[in-house]
């Protein structure tokens, strides 16, 4: 059974993704639910926070999406 290896370029993607999910849940952001000083971009930090994450990982995806990182290609291969 032929089962394909993960290229550099795989790995680093599941990386930065698996980062991004962590940092995302990271629990200790609920440390400053309680101060009105933090801000990010003009939102209190724990929405500032996940909002920045969530461009991260849009990001991330996006990048994966155009360079099609979850299929190797044979080839020959049209695209």
């Amino acid at each position: 059974m032929y089962r394909p290896k993960m290229t550099s370029k795989t790995k680093i993607i599941w990386t930065l993704l698996i980062i991004g999910f962590c940092a995302m849940e990271f629990p200790g952001v609920f440390f400053f639910k309680d101060k009105a000083d933090p801000f990010i971009f003009g939102f209190p930090f724990i929405y500032g926070y996940i909002i920045c994450w969530w461009v991260f990982m849009c990001a991330v995806l996006f990048i994966a999406y155009r360079t099609d990182w979850g299929w190797k290609r044979e080839r020959g291969e049209k695209q």
